[in-house]
Order: C-alpha cells, then structure tokens, then sequence
C-alpha cells in the first residue's frame, strides 16, 4: 500500500474517532480510495473496536454508510426508525443525512466495519446536537 494512502487512511481513521468516541474507541483505517467513474465521491472502510460503555453523540452521515458487526452487538438509533439491535455476524445500511445515535450493548464491547461512499473531502460524519 502506497505510503499517501496509508496517512490519508490515517488521518480519517481520527476524524472518524473522534466524532464517535465520547467513551473508548480502537480504530483502524482499511483504506481510503476515489473513484475513477464516480467523480467527486470517496470510499472509506474503518474498523472499530469500541468498549462497553461507547456511545455517539447524535450525528448524520453525508454518504451511504454500511455497517457489519463482527463481534458483540450495538444499537443503532435512526432518526425516523425503530432502534434496532445488529450483533455479530449482521449488518445494515444507514441512509444519507439522517440524524442517529450508535451505542453497545455487549458487556464486552464490540467490534465492527464501517463502509461509506460519500463526497470526496468531505467530513465522514457531521455533529447534528438536537
């Protein structure tokens, strides 16, 4: 993997971070890339490993964002939607610029992947307080 994008995978791994972590969370960033076909649009897959007491301050997303739990279970909280609950080896879909909260509900924390598609540039998510 080429060294610009391993810090640019880097530096979303933080970005992600901290917007999502008032509690502990790992993250570890897969890979960053652009589209030759999609212009103006960006990839970005980010594994979290989070503690039992994580939780999200209620934010959106400006891109499609889906999700696979691989360890423990979280639960999303969708404006609009019924607060579900997505355990290991599940996944979901969060629509675009819809605001939501995330939390565990394991007692050992979770583990899981984030894959979003979204504007190039953009932040990966945007602080929406009520």
């Amino acid at each position: 993997m080429n060294q610009t994008l391993m810090t640019l995978g880097g530096a979303t791994a933080l970005v992600v971070a901290s917007a999502l972590t008032p509690a502990q969370a790992d993250t570890t960033s897969i890979l960053k890339t652009t589209f030759e076909d999609l212009e103006g649009m960006e990839a970005n897959i980010v594994r979290f490993d989070v503690d039992k007491d994580w939780v999200t301050d209620r934010h959106i997303h400006p891109g499609h964002v889906f999700v696979y739990v691989t360890e423990g279970s979280i639960e999303i909280d969708v404006e609009g939607q019924e607060a579900r609950t997505v355990s290991a080896g599940e996944a979901f879909q969060e629509p675009p610029d819809r605001p939501m909260v995330a939390r565990t509900l394991s007692s050992d924390g979770a583990s899981f992947i984030v894959f979003q598609i979204g504007p190039e540039g953009e932040p990966l998510m945007v602080a929406q307080p009520e």
